[in-house]
């Protein structure tokens, strides 16, 4: 269990099957994931004291509303008031959220911690850092 709840921050020697795989971090994270493509990159999650993975994909507006309604039932209207927040930066670093973007951030259950963004595209891009807020 414990190993499960440190998989948003393992190396990928830690975990090899979780870290490794998109879809298994936002499961274990708490989310479902998208009918979409993902990809894995590296962020700082300096409340994890190290690299830690974060989720991306990109998708038609109506597919990644469908994936927003099903994990964030009341939506994300939340708007960034200016670029580079600093909770987004402290888990996916400088340059990834831009002003307008859509943010939103908390605590999954009482072990899990999480920041989403999704861009203002035309396709918006979504990044999705989840990791353990247990030390």
């Amino acid at each position: 269990m414990a190993t499960s709840l440190l998989a948003a921050a393992c190396t990928y020697g830690d975990v090899p099957s979780i870290a490794n795989n998109p879809e298994m971090l936002l499961t274990e994270g708490g989310f479902l994931p998208p009918d979409l493509e993902m990809q894995l990159a590296e962020g700082p999650l300096e409340s994890a004291h190290g690299w830690g993975h974060i989720v991306v994909f990109s998708g038609p507006v109506g597919e990644v509303e469908h994936w927003v309604r099903a994990n964030f039932p009341e939506g994300i209207e939340s708007r960034a008031e200016r670029d580079d927040l600093p909770v987004v930066v402290a888990e996916l670093g400088e340059g990834v959220q831009k002003q307008g973007d859509r943010v939103a951030s908390g605590t999954i259950g009482s072990t899990m911690d999480y920041v989403v963004v999704i861009s203002q595209d035309t396709e918006p891009t979504v990044h999705v850092a989840v990791w353990s807020n247990i030390r």
